[in-house]
Parts: C-alpha cells; structure tokens; sequence
C-alpha cells in the first residue's frame, strides 16, 4: 500500500458521443500506456454525453468487469458541447495530473508517456499541437489553417497555433482552468489563458479509429459561427477595428467635404459621378451591416452569459 501511495495519479479525461466502436480499443491502448509507466497511477473520467448507441453500456461492463484502469462514468440528460463535457470531467478530477483527450484516438494515447517525460522535466503543462492532419477534407484543413492564424492575431497569442485539446495539466494548472466558470467553453484557450510552464509536443492526427466524425459532420457555417464566437470571446480587437475604421471614415469624410465645397465654390456643381455616388452609398451600408453582424456576435456572447445557465446536466454517475 505504501508503494502505491508514493504513485502520482492520473486521470484520463475524456468524453464519448456515440462511441462504441472506439471505446474498446481506447480502453486497451490506455491499459498498455499504464502498464509502460509504474510510477504512476491511472485512472479515467469519461462523460457520456448524450450517446444514442451503447456507450454507456460499455461503460458499466467495463466497471462491472474491474478492469485494469478505474473508472468514473458521467452520463449527461443531453448532448452538451464537447468543451462542457470536458468541463465535466475537470470538475470531478481530484489528481495530480490530468490527461485531456478526445475518445475517437485521433488523440493517440501513445504519445502521453512524451508528455510524462517533459512533465518531469518541470513543466506544469505540455499541449499537442497537431502537425498534419491529412485525413481531413482539404477545405476543412484551409478553414481551420485561416481559423488558427486569425485566433493568433486577435488573440494576441492566447490561442496558439495548431493547438488541440489534447495535453497534460498539473493540478494547479487544471483547477485554474475549470476555475472560469464562463458560458462559452473554449477549454484549449483557457489553458493558454491561465499560463504556467508549457511545453508542446508536435502530433500528427491519425483517422478515427471508427464511428463517424461530429466534427466532419458538422455544417461549414456552423463550423464557421463558432469560430467567430470562440475568437470573440477571447478578443475585443474587432470592436476596436469597428471604431478605428468609424473615426477614419469621420476624418476622411471631414476633409473631402472640405475639399469638395471648395471645389463646387470654384468650379461648379456639376452632375456627373451619380454611379459613384450610388456606389460609395452601398459600400457604405454594406460596412456599416457588417460592422453591426460583429457587435450582434459580442451581444450573443453577452446575453448567454449572463443567463447563467450551467455548463452541462448529469443523468447519473458510475464510480
């Protein structure tokens, strides 16, 4: 007993919607990894989250069966968003280390041990950055390429480049984390925001091991709008484009007033350029929509939040 309570312990943090296919294999590449490194005590938090298929009886065979790894199952009353199934899963974490990982194996377990290694070097954090990601759909790859590069930029490098969801925390490190109890989850950001020593490691993402992607099946515009809304939620950069462009519009407008009367003073009104007047009028409706689709999405972020609704609802718990 006492060897045992020298083991620092883990907690594999995951969650499954309709994975029945991929939890077997999950469970078995996980048990190899645990029983490659003795100095540590695994274990894992799984969330059902809203599974149709017999995910959550796999579960409870697997707890009946007392497989190598224990094991905490949450089952949620509905789908939540994947960030506030993982938010779950920080809040029943009592361990020294967490292991953030999706259940499909695109998040390959074998590669937690490289994570242990530079965890022992000091580091409070170690995240996988995803390298290639070759079994995804060109357009997708470009979208999230463009994602990745805007979030930077606005951001001010609180979302890294190419960063998934995938890594290890220390306990100060995800108590911090689950400590930000706001609406709109971005779990990977939030693990940028609170700091600490963080390394990375560079992953290539392998494809499902089996089922179907949500991801893949999600719609582009849906994919697009929560883009744009996790951007916004770490940003305010937008609304100070919105007003630096609104005080140059001003000035410019000033001036060519200025210069326009003295030229009517010197030359006359003449009639010619009412194409281009029409034309500067859309473009300058157009601009002003756009500018008001942005504060809409800052206004959205407010009304959820302020709503206070909680993140996700459990169903039952199996520990």
């Amino acid at each position: 007993m006492d060897k045992v309570k020298e083991k620092t312990s883990i907690s594999i943090i995951t969650s499954a919607l309709n994975e029945e296919e991929c939890l077997p294999e999950l469970f078995k590449r996980l048990e190899v990894v645990a029983a490659s490194e003795p100095k540590y005590l695994f274990s894992v938090i799984i969330t059902d989250n809203g599974s149709s298929d017999k995910t959550w009886n796999f579960l409870v065979d697997y707890k009946k069966s007392k497989g190598m790894l224990p094991i905490k199952a949450i089952r949620m009353s509905r789908t939540f968003p994947f960030d506030a199934a993982l938010t779950c899963g920080l809040d029943h974490c009592d361990t020294d280390i967490a292991v953030i990982m999706a259940s499909d194996l695109q998040d390959p377990p074998e590669e937690i041990p490289r994570m242990l290694r530079l965890f022992e070097e000091g580091y409070e954090q170690v995240v996988a950055r995803v390298k290639s990601r070759n079994n995804v759909p060109l357009i997708r790859r470009f979208l999230t390429s463009i994602f990745y590069k805007l979030a930077y930029r606005l951001t001010s490098g609180v979302i890294m480049d190419s960063v998934s969801d995938f890594r290890l925390t220390s306990r100060d490190v995800y108590c911090a984390i689950r400590s930000l109890r706001e609406s709109h989850r971005f779990n990977r950001a939030f693990g940028s925001w609170v700091g600490f020593e963080t390394a990375s490691i560079e992953i290539s993402r392998p494809a499902r091991f089996g089922g179907k992607s949500k991801w893949l099946g999600t719609g582009i515009g849906r994919v697009i709008g929560k883009s744009f809304s996790s951007i916004l939620a770490f940003s305010t950069a937008p609304l100070s484009f919105i007003a630096l462009v609104g005080y140059s519009a001003s000035l410019l407008a000033f001036f060519s007033t200025v210069v326009m009367a003295i030229s009517w003073f010197a030359f006359g009104v003449p009639f010619a350029g009412f194409g281009t007047i029409v034309g500067t009028v859309l473009l300058g409706f157009s601009i002003i929509l756009l500018f008001l689709g942005v504060v809409a999405q800052y206004l959205a972020l407010i009304y959820e939040e302020v709503k206070q609704r909680p993140h996700y609802i459990i169903k039952k718990t199996l520990s």
